[in-house]
């Protein structure tokens, strides 16, 4: 998911109250307006640049819409700032603290005491009765059910060519799985059988991190065995250590494969000590054996002489555990072609276990088909089976629907879900309500719900698998407290929750920039209430190189300049911990004292510190003239950065008008100057790319853009200033149209040319026919999501344009009211009286 840099949608009231300050000369006071824009997170690729990257498959780039919403947590480590306006001379706009969204936690598999009976679903949507129009896309009841059709239809084409490429009756597929309480990473595998090789590379990267972390199996090659006894080999090359010394492990054995639908699984034990080591398992799909145990013979367990039977769909079926990996890897779509061509060739009377379903329902929902993953939930609910799995799916979807700005349709799944979700799902269902809470205008529901949540966040580290995620979640929740907190009244609570986190020793990416941004949030709120020393205080935490950076620097100038205020109080924070027992008293005094050193436990929440008493504070200036040159020295930091940014742009007129305090004329004509030079490149600049638009290039570079290289995506948006944020999501929601609809593009082509080179028979003939219709279905929706992104750019940019005419137009003010200043000589003088 990539964080979402946002900008502010008009600079109109900023301009208003700029001119009237300015023209007015004062200085003696910095007020913040009051109300905030949330901000959202755009999935994206993990491969893109730093303004702009997260972790989603690469075939989809999904976006909120326009509304506002908070940002959204994905397990990925860069996020970008939103960019807002702040009043320059007099008033200083800032918004409240944005909610922020933690992650929430995969899908478990299905327990095998969960899942007694398969139920049957559906495979695919029913079409339109009217046959009668032109378009064919009208035969659908939306773009969503088209492309689960095109789906089905790429699913169809895969097992037909593979049945007359490699007959079921000696077809046999090789899996690699990993094993053991020890990660392995894997650079090369060879694997030969009766020394012919089988395969033989490198794995990529994505392969790697798949397997390593979710210890489901990768289908390496599909091949063709008769029945009988055969010698298999395979050479596995570890990565080098931390001394550069790789490992290599081998294997020779004699495996007999005796009957129809065997497969083969290279698997690695890690163990917890020594050498790691490799084994060859056969795999027997069981179409008859039930998936409850009715007896406790190694026959009813399935791991008789060798083999491990399983049923089709269970949670051991290599085939489901290779589509989850697909899904890790970022290639969702694959993955759900994969099992529906297993469904495919099961035929209409096959039928699956619960888990088949819940990954088909997983990648769906990464893939956006949301309401065909809410119908296989639905329908598993109706068999009454894998209860907590399902429950834990709806959760995710909810958080979909919310991410979509689909309120009504998140807290139905939220219902849904609540009753049979795992304990340890409890605190993330709690902080996707809250969130919705607080985008209906619920602050002082979203913080009770968010309060719980925070006090169960800590029994997360007992059941989460990854530490680091566990504390990003709790991070996030407590983000979100704090600002329900604001939103509700309670500000001091709320400031001493976005204290604490903007204190946060870490050394996680995605933590440091949850910290920048809590301290911007929390250091504008005190230049709401004229304290500057305090402002200086929290604001000088937000990193120098952080995505927060430029608005920092542009606050800390202010409050060189806004009056010293008090010394603040915090909250104390141990009382927010009101659920009972306390979580963490069955601990033993050395355990917590240890996660307290950590920072898994905060002691300020735990009891075991009170934390610091006030808000931190930093040195003043000496006077009037000393705050205005401290000013210049801050905002001259932003000079060399991005001229398109507000901040910048801000920093630069504030200069001009703080030399012009320091009646330095000369100095402030030629900032002024600058400014205006600036701005007028900066409008030249957006009409070349609005031409660039309308002429269709964008359109035509996206579409030159190969799908996998996402950092040419963001390079090219980024040269356009169109980067993820609020303004820009129905932008990028049609560009990840656009995307997906290549890619289907793309593999309908693959599949038409692979059908076309089989030998000709009445199936494959049937099936072109309808792989042309989807070609041509595609090629309309994609026509139409390349026509809004060239419109959404043009609006985009002419924000963009409108933006900086009204920066321009108070430049020139302010650059003219300069130039007819009398007394210049005074105004020059170093000596001369301060106003």
């Amino acid at each position: 998911m990539v964080r979402a840099r946002t900008k502010p949608a008009s600079a109109a009231p900023f301009l208003q109250l700029l001119l009237t300050s300015l023209l007015s000369l004062s200085f003696g006071s910095v007020a913040v307006a009051q109300e905030p824009v949330p901000v959202v997170s755009i999935p994206a690729s993990s491969e893109a640049p730093a303004a702009a990257q997260e972790s989603e498959p690469v075939i989809r780039v999904i976006a909120v819409p326009p509304s506002a919403q908070p940002l959204i947590h994905e397990p990925a480590p860069r996020t970008a700032p939103e960019q807002v306006i702040e009043q320059l001379p007099g008033q200083v706009t800032e918004q409240q603290p944005a909610p922020i969204q933690p992650p929430l936690l995969e899908a478990s598999p299905v327990p095998a005491a969960e899942t007694p009976a398969a139920p049957v679903i559906a495979q695919e949507p029913a079409p339109l009765a009217n046959q009668a129009t032109k378009l064919p896309l009208l035969m659908f009841k939306s773009p969503l059910a088209l492309r689960f059709s095109v789906y089905q239809r790429l699913a169809e084409a895969e097992q037909l060519a593979d049945a007359q490429a490699i007959p079921m009756s000696g077809r046999v597929n090789l899996y690699l799985d990993a094993s053991g309480l020890n990660r392995v990473s894997i650079a090369s595998l060879s694997i030969r059988i009766d020394e012919q090789t089988l395969f033989d590379r490198a794995l990529l990267a994505a392969e790697t991190a798949a397997l390593a972390e979710r210890r489901d199996p990768l289908r390496l090659v599909r091949s063709s065995l008769s029945s009988g006894v055969h010698r298999v080999q395979a050479t596995v090359t570890l990565m080098a250590d931390a001394k550069g010394e790789s490992a290599q492990l081998n294997i020779d054995q004699n495996l007999e494969l005796a009957s129809a639908g065997s497969d083969l699984e290279l698997r690695i034990e890690s163990g917890t000590l020594g050498k790691p080591g490799l084994v060859f398992r056969r795999l027997q799909r069981d179409e008859s054996r039930k998936t409850s145990v009715i007896s406790g013979s190694l026959e009813a367990l399935g791991v008789n002489v060798g083999v491990v039977r399983y049923p089709p769909g269970a949670d051991n079926d290599p085939a489901v555990g290779h589509a989850r990996t697909l899904g890790r890897m970022g290639q969702a779509a694959n993955g759900l072609v994969a099992l529906l061509a297993d469904a495919v060739q099961a035929g209409p009377n096959g039928h699956f276990d619960p888990p088949y379903w819940l990954a088909q329902a997983a990648l769906l929902r990464e893939l956006g088909v949301l309401d065909r993953a809410q119908a296989i939930c639905d329908q598993l609910d109706a068999a009454k089976v894998a209860g907590a799995a399902v429950a834990t799916e709806r959760l995710l979807i909810a958080e979909a629907r919310y991410s979509a700005g689909d309120y009504s349709a998140a807290e139905a799944q939220l219902v849904l879900s609540k009753r049979r979700l795992p304990e340890y799902r409890q605190a993330d269902w709690r902080n996707v309500s809250g969130l919705i809470e607080l985008a209906r205008l619920r602050p002082g529901e979203a913080r009770d719900t968010l309060k719980v949540a925070d006090s169960e966040s800590i029994e997360a580290f007992r059941y989460m698998a990854a530490s680091t995620e566990a504390l990003r979640a709790t991070g996030y929740g407590r983000y979100n407290l704090a600002i329900a907190m604001i939103r509700s009244g309670d500000a001091a609570r709320g400031r001493s929750w976005l204290d604490l986190l903007g204190r946060t020793a870490s050394t996680d990416p995605e933590l440091l920039e949850l910290r920048d941004r809590a301290n911007l949030s929390l250091g504008w709120q005190f230049l709401k209430e004229k304290q500057g020393r305090t402002a200086l205080g929290v604001l000088g935490r937000v990193r120098s190189d952080g995505l927060s950076s430029n608005r920092a620097l542009l606050g800390m100038g202010w409050a060189q300049l806004a009056p010293d205020g008090e010394r603040l109080p915090r909250v104390t924070l141990r009382t927010e911990n009101l659920r009972v027992p306390d979580q963490i008293g069955d601990l033993s005094a050395p355990i917590r004292n240890s996660l307290e050193r950590l920072r898994v436990l905060e002691p300020e929440i735990s009891g075991g510190w009170a934390g610091p008493s006030s808000f931190e504070r930093d040195d003043p200036p000496k006077n009037r003239n000393d705050g205005l040159r401290r000013a210049i020295t801050v905002w001259s930091a932003l000079l060399g950065r991005d001229e398109r940014d507000p901040s910048v742009i801000e920093a630069k007129l504030a200069i001009a008008h703080a030399q012009d305090q320091l009646r330095d004329i000369g100095a402030a004509r030629t900032s002024y100057a600058d400014t205006l030079t600036s701005l007028r490149n900066t409008d030249a600049a957006i009409e070349r790319d609005a031409a660039f638009v309308k002429a269709g290039d964008l359109v035509a570079s996206l579409s030159a853009i190969d799908l996998a290289d996402d950092a040419a995506l963001y390079g090219l948006m980024d040269r356009l200033r169109l980067e993820p944020g609020n303004d820009t999501s129905a932008l990028y929601a049609a560009i990840g149209d656009q995307r997906e609809y290549r890619q289907l593009a793309v593999s309908l082509q693959a599949s038409s040319a692979r059908l076309a080179a089989l030998p000709a028979s009445e199936a494959s003939a049937a099936l072109l026919a309808k792989l042309e219709l989807a070609s041509r279905q595609i090629a309309l929706v994609q026509h139409d999501a390349e026509v809004l992104v060239g419109q959404r750019a043009l609006l985009q940019l002419q924000s963009h344009r409108k933006m900086v005419g009204d920066y321009m137009k108070t430049a020139l003010l302010l650059a003219a009211r300069a130039e007819d200043t009398p007394a210049i000589e005074l105004r020059n003088s170093e000596t001369a009286p301060t106003p």
